[in-house]
């Protein structure tokens, strides 16, 4: 139980390791894949990551590197050695950034310590929760999402990265593009609410449009049944891909 064609990752926003664990434990074999984020990062450290890994889970490490190029490459091979099968970077690093954090991976695959396949890259591209206002503010009024996100989708690939994450609407134009995996946050089933989510889709809508992985958070932590939410939205991705494929 828990696998699909496009696997959803939990995502562990929570405080610290012992809620954490009764998240994985109330979802049982249905929580195969998992994110942790800075939060729980830096509540736990690399040790929590170490502890799903060996527990057999697929771990997606969204720790969104953003630094000059000699400190990303640095951090990329220390987060590697977590065993996490995905690390994010922030695509708004540029393209030396990129080349060098992709270099990182396989270096640190390659090490006699490590006998893993090297972490996937993923670079972020533009926040769900950014809207055209916050793109202005930050001084890209220039750029609406779409094209902001295909311009630094192009980047991850001319490096070399396996992905990028992306909210549900750039997937189909990514993925035509670049070829790219994509991480796809944002996603929120039709009896959800967006809460600071922007740009959103449902579980079915996302893998229609092509999303390699999904990303799934609240509508899972708070759900009254989180297993039962679960295998739900797994549901919804299975019977999304049979009707692709028909």
């Amino acid at each position: 139980m828990g696998e699909t064609g496009v696997p959803v990752f939990v995502a562990l926003d929570v405080p610290d390791a012992v809620a954490a664990r009764r998240v994985v434990e109330q979802l049982g074999d249905a929580g195969t894949h998992y994110k942790v984020g800075l939060e729980l990062y830096l509540a736990t450290g690399a040790g929590f990551v170490r502890e799903l890994v060996e527990a057999g889970k697929h771990v997606f490490l969204d720790l969104k590197f953003h630094d000059i190029p000699n400190t990303v490459k640095a951090a990329v091979r220390q987060a590697a050695q977590t065993g996490a099968e995905f690390l994010t970077v922030h695509a708004l690093g540029g393209a030396t950034m990129l080349t060098v954090a992709q270099a990182a991976a396989q270096e640190a695959a390659q090490t006699a310590n490590a006998r893993r396949e090297a972490v996937k890259l993923l670079a972020v591209t533009i926040l769900t929760s950014h809207a055209a206002s916050d793109l202005e503010a930050i001084g890209l009024a220039s750029t609406d999402a779409s094209a902001g996100v295909l311009r630094l989708a192009q980047l991850a690939a001319d490096a070399g990265l396996h992905g990028v994450v992306c909210s549900p609407r750039e997937v189909q134009s990514v993925r035509t593009a670049t070829g790219l995996a994509a991480m796809v946050p944002g996603i929120r089933p039709r009896t959800a609410t967006a809460d600071d989510q922007r740009r959103v889709a449902t579980p079915a809508e996302a893998v229609r449009a092509g999303a390699s992985y999904l990303v799934v958070g609240r509508p899972v932590l708070r759900a009254q049944e989180p297993r039962k939410a679960l295998l739900a939205i797994q549901e919804e991705v299975s019977g999304a891909l049979a009707h692709k494929g028909e």
